[in-house]
């Protein structure tokens, strides 16, 4: 064997070694990668098919406040109609007036959502559309909702207000008839006839949860309820 064929052998021996680390090293840096993703899928299921079970409160949550202005609306119309030359009913009219100090908001499950989203988590989820659903819903759907629910529950405090102070020396039917079809008591009344917006947004809550909540079944079929 020549010098300079024992070169070429070695130089060919040493090649193979770097080819051979460089393939563990890569097959390694893959298989990692490969475990990582898989880790960090099963970490979005799990907080998909909660984030489903969150939104699903939130909707039946939405339901009943939605039930409870519809009735609301109904009362405040008919306190704001009255006429102060006639004589009120005095058990409707009492039925009516027990329900002023009454409100129900949505408190919306937030804490897995901001917990994943606080964690740097929200961009794992591979799947861009359902991601941007789940964001709109959080970041704007909800906190439109809240804002025009602090409108209403400003008007309330205002008419308790009112009510308190026109009421304080006496508080019996009569009086607080007089307070209810006062100019003033009547102004408070139709303030607090729901706006359109807040049931607007509160449809707004349902329809997206609705959205977020197909794609998520559509993801995971084996964890979707049957209709």
């Amino acid at each position: 064997m020549t010098a300079e064929h024992g070169f070429w052998h070695k130089a060919g021996e040493m090649l193979l070694e770097i080819v051979i680390i460089v393939f563990a090293v890569s097959l390694s840096i893959w298989l990692h990668s490969v475990g990582e993703h898989r880790h960090e899928q099963k970490q979005v299921k799990t907080f998909l098919l909660g984030l489903k079970r969150d939104i699903q409160s939130d909707q039946a949550q939405v339901k009943q406040i939605v039930a409870f202005h519809r009735a609301s609306d109904q009362r405040y119309a008919y306190l704001a109609a009255g006429d102060p030359k006639e004589s009120p009913d005095g058990e409707k009219f009492d039925e009516a007036y027990r329900h002023l100090p009454m409100n129900n908001f949505l408190v919306p499950r937030l804490g897995r959502y901001e917990g994943f989203k606080s964690s740097g988590k929200l961009t794992n989820i591979e799947n861009e559309a359902l991601l941007e659903k789940i964001v709109n819903l959080y970041q704007y759907d909800l906190p439109k909702a809240d804002l025009s629910s602090d409108g209403w529950k400003g008007h309330q405090k205002k008419l308790l207000a009112y009510a308190e102070q026109q009421t304080e020396e006496d508080d019996g039917l009569a009086a607080r008839y007089k307070m209810a079809t006062s100019a003033a008591g009547k102004r408070h009344l139709r303030q607090m006839v729901t706006y359109p917006q807040l049931y607007d947004r509160y449809q707004s809550i349902v329809d997206g949860g609705n959205a977020i909540i197909k794609d998520i079944d559509q993801a995971y079929p084996d964890q979707a309820q049957p209709l």
